[in-house]
């Protein structure tokens, strides 16, 4: 059985809550601009604000230079950091939480 990961909107977006974002392998920046691999459309969020990188089962997290911030877990993200199913991310004022995902399906 294959195991992936998957981001689930919880709050900001409105139309959007519950929005399953599935997570490729690699690396994929979120941002509000249309070159960003997950566009995030608020304000709040910067035109390159995050990446997430899916690698060998590994989930990891970074903020590119965005203006307000990468939050995991209500703590600013000051380096590269790994991050677990449950884990809440906020993009902005975007709130996500990464859930695993067994053959196409989200898992909390």
């Amino acid at each position: 059985m294959a195991t992936s990961f998957a981001l689930v909107v919880l709050a900001e977006l409105p139309g959007e809550i519950g929005r399953v974002i599935p997570l490729a392998e690699g690396a994929q920046v979120f941002g509000r601009t249309e070159g960003a691999d997950i566009r995030l459309r608020s304000d709040t969020v910067s035109r390159r604000h995050a990446r997430i990188t899916v690698e060998e089962g590994r989930v990891t997290i970074e903020d590119v230079a965005s203006t307000s911030g990468t939050f995991v877990n209500d703590e600013l993200l000051r380096a590269s950091q790994e991050i677990l199913p449950g884990a809440r991310i906020r993009i902005g004022q975007i709130v996500l939480e990464l859930v695993r995902a067994e053959d196409g399906v989200p898992r909390r």
